[in-house]
């Protein structure tokens, strides 16, 4: 049996945190991808995460390239924490450089020893950064197809390396220029950003993965400490029963199921920190719950501050409080999803309240918006996760504002005096909300509201 037939049974990850969920048990071995991008958008940072995931698992990995030196190569991973020079010294790493290749005659005997190379140490992954520069190179269209298909794809596949072969993609182009090549290869993987509002959204477009469920084809990603990062995909089956729930919270005397999303659309002239945190949060926490507070509103100290006003039930459960703030002119939708689920998973909060949220509308194309909010509420519901929303927007317009139609319960909170009005529009479960307006007073403190707001349900 082939090398190329033993792979085609093996599946193995990609080293692209969320990617390589998204892709389950990982990409066939042996599979040629082609992963074409605009200037910047992260191609050779993602190569660098696959070979460097490869080489740290014991499969030796072969890095070419036609456009960096190494030592720009070396010192550009060290900066998302991966560092090749252990790995080179132990042979399972080799980084060839071909930045001297001028004369297309040369050309196809540095394939040849690119693949020779790959013999040498067994390679099981091989970068090929960029196929652009190899067809430059070449000069002669036909030449190029020769070299791209005859000797790197098909050399490649005898071998039954995984390869992820580079192309640059001009801003705005649709193609990456390797035409039958993109029919040839196993998986496409576009990295592409546009510029929204003054930030530079990057999104990934998977065209194809053979042997490979997709569940999207399009989504966010950022930059982190880690590399490319993507959010992990939906878990949909994982969503709890609201009928049968594990548990129950009350806001007042509404019962709610445990993971439910909920919209509060505030009237502008209002400033929703006090109702936030008195209650909401602070219940949350003098009932045992974790809490994780953000806005895009108002500062750390100054919500913390607030905070301290509820008194020792809810200041001796500083450990089970997580505030944040953001900005919402400078967070872009992959930064803010990613953010948002990493917290998540590294706090474990039971309930999570976000006010301001339609600042982060303002500063985002609506579709963008969408599409991070529904996968973020469909994400922590199936983490058992409360979620909270406050949007500022008149009361006639509560049914304009983005997935109002989703939220499992929405709410529209006004002023009458002193007194906040809480005023139900949807009810999970309920044809038509039968709960009265609930009134708040938030001029007697956070104290006199513990009883009252957000809290875990007592067992009967």
């Amino acid at each position: 049996m082939s090398q190329s037939s033993q792979a085609a049974r093996q599946r193995i990850l990609l080293g692209v945190p969320g990617l390589d969920d998204m892709f389950s048990e990982g990409v066939p071995r042996g599979s040629i991808i082609l992963v074409a991008g605009y200037p910047g958008a992260g191609k050779t940072t993602l190569a660098s995460q696959f070979a460097y995931h490869g080489a740290s698992s014991g499969e030796p990995s072969l890095y070419v390239s036609f456009v960096e030196p190494r030592e720009d190569f070396m010192a550009n991973a060290l900066q998302f924490n991966m560092d090749f020079r252990p790995l080179e010294g132990r042979g399972l790493f080799r980084y060839y450089e071909a930045l001297s290749v001028s004369d297309p005659d040369a050309l196809g005997e540095v394939v040849e020893d690119v693949l020779s190379q790959a013999d040498s140490m067994g390679a099981k992954r091989v970068v090929i950064d960029s196929v652009t520069a190899v067809e430059q190179l070449a000069r002669d269209p036909p030449r190029a197809r020769e070299i791209m298909h005859s000797a790197l794809y098909l050399g490649l596949k005898r071998r039954g390396a995984t390869a992820l072969l580079i192309s640059e993609l001009p801003v705005g182009q649709e193609a990456s220029g390797l035409g039958p090549e993109e029919f040839i290869v196993d998986g496409i993987i576009v990295l592409r950003y546009r510029v929204v509002k003054g930030k530079l959204e990057r999104y990934a477009e998977i065209r194809k993965m053979r042997g490979t469920n997709i569940g999207y084809a399009s989504l966010p990603y950022a930059f982190t400490g880690r590399g490319v990062e993507f959010a992990p995909p939906l878990r949909p089956e994982a969503l709890p029963s609201g009928v049968k729930p594990a548990r129950r919270y009350r806001l007042d005397d509404l019962a709610m199921p445990i993971g439910t999303g909920t919209l509060i659309v505030y009237d502008p002239s209002l400033d929703p920190t006090k109702f936030s945190l008195w209650y909401l949060a602070a219940p949350a926490l003098a009932s045992g719950l974790r809490v994780k507070m953000g806005s895009y509103i108002h500062g750390m100290a100054s919500m913390r501050d607030l905070m301290e006003d509820c008194g020792p039930e809810v200041i001796n459960r500083a450990d089970n409080l997580l505030i944040e703030s953001y900005d919402a002119s400078s967070l872009t939708i992959g930064e803010a999803e990613i953010m948002t689920y990493s917290s998540d998973v590294s706090f474990r909060p039971d309930v999570v309240i976000v006010e301001g949220v339609h600042l982060l509308s303002e500063f985002s194309e609506k579709g963008d918006y969408v599409g991070l909010v529904y996968r973020t509420l469909l994400r922590r519901s199936s983490m058992n996760i409360s979620t909270f929303h406050l949007y500022a927007s008149p009361r006639d317009s509560v049914w304009s504002v983005p997935l109002s139609g989703y939220y499992d319960y929405v709410f529209y909170l006004s002023a009458r005096g002193n007194r906040a009005i809480l005023e139900p529009l949807r009810v999970w479960g309920e044809p038509m909300p039968s709960t009265r307006p609930i009134e708040v007073d938030l001029s007697g403190g956070c104290r006199p509201l513990l009883n009252r707001g957000f809290r875990l349900e007592a067992s009967s």
